[in-house]
């Protein structure tokens, strides 16, 4: 469906990924990286934010692959980064106002200049975080195969009266979608994507898929299978490397391990149904074409809420 004139929502060049989950360990900035350098590879111009003000893994990362692009035997792509600090004065709201300040900066640094922003946040609740999530348009929540990361979605219990109740995070990610409506009319698409799944399908990972699945319709979120837990993804981080660089030419021969993850990354990197280039189109009017379809996309799964 074609959005009338009035319905047009205020779109910036770049397009915001948002990739968060109030549950730690989940596999955000494992993430964060290889949409990174997936979209670069893609030949798109790609800026990054590390929100991770103590962990700074997505920081570390690109450190660690500069420095390995100075001497690397293929050309190494990167990102333009920003990591801002955090404002640690005695007052609170100046300590907000330093840090929205300092955020406000980056991102108009690359809104017009980029074609896409990943931020990755850190895994608690703070000022930067909401505020990441009130700029997303795509936003991705890790989570690993079980019902203690679901519970930060909707409530686990065993009590059937308790069972469903909106909980923390999910409130989060509610709150800062009626915020972005009101700001420029647009709308997160949130995607929750399953991470660290199991080789083997087991009842567990069986009855999380259900669950999730019900609780899709119930709190306006996509489903996407996301990466495996492979000791590539750890092995490279030191050389600021993924499985989606070259390896080939170092190694000669790709480990089935290796060409796995690639496939992983390469299907999840579709899933997200980001926007895509169209010939004789810029890069924001492909940004309007996927409002037009997520939008649609989120009405039907609005109607099935109704039935």
């Amino acid at each position: 469906m074609i959005f009338e004139a009035s319905d047009a929502p205020e779109l910036r060049t770049a397009h915001v990924i948002v990739v968060a989950n109030e549950k730690g360990g989940s596999g955000k900035s494992t993430l964060s990286i290889h949409l990174a350098v997936a979209l670069l590879k893609a030949g798109y111009r790609v800026a990054t934010i590390d929100l991770d003000i103590r962990q700074r893994s997505l920081t570390r990362f690109f450190e660690n692959r500069a420095s390995f692009a100075n001497t690397a035997p293929w050309p190494v792509e990167l990102p333009r980064h920003f990591a801002p600090d955090r404002a640690e004065g005695a007052n609170v709201h100046e300590n907000e106002s330093a840090e929205f300040a300092v955020f406000a900066e980056a991102i108009g640094e690359v809104e017009h200049e980029y074609e896409f922003v990943v931020i990755d946040t850190p895994a608690s609740d703070s000022y930067l975080m909401r505020l990441a999530h009130s700029l997303a348009d795509t936003l991705i929540s890790p989570m690993n195969d079980s019902f203690i990361d679901m519970d930060v979605l909707s409530r686990v219990h065993h009590d059937r009266a308790r069972r469903g109740m909106v909980s923390q995070y999910a409130e989060i990610v509610i709150e800062a979608r009626r915020k972005r409506r009101l700001v420029d009319n647009g709308l997160i698409d949130w995607v929750l994507v399953r991470n660290r799944i199991a080789s083997l399908k087991s009842n567990n990972a069986r009855q999380v898929d259900q669950a999730l699945r019900k609780l899709a319709v119930e709190l306006q979120f996509r489903v996407a299978e996301g990466l495996h837990d492979r000791v590539i993804f750890r092995e490279l981080f030191p050389l600021g490397l993924t499985a989606l660089d070259a390896l080939e030419e170092a190694n000669h021969t790709l480990t089935p391990s290796q060409v796995s993850a690639r496939r992983e990354i390469e299907t999840l990197l579709g899933d997200l149904m980001l926007p895509e280039r169209v010939e004789g189109s810029d890069h924001l009017q492909s940004r309007h074409l996927w409002f037009e379809a997520i939008s649609g996309y989120y009405r039907e799964l609005t109607a099935k809420k109704a039935e």
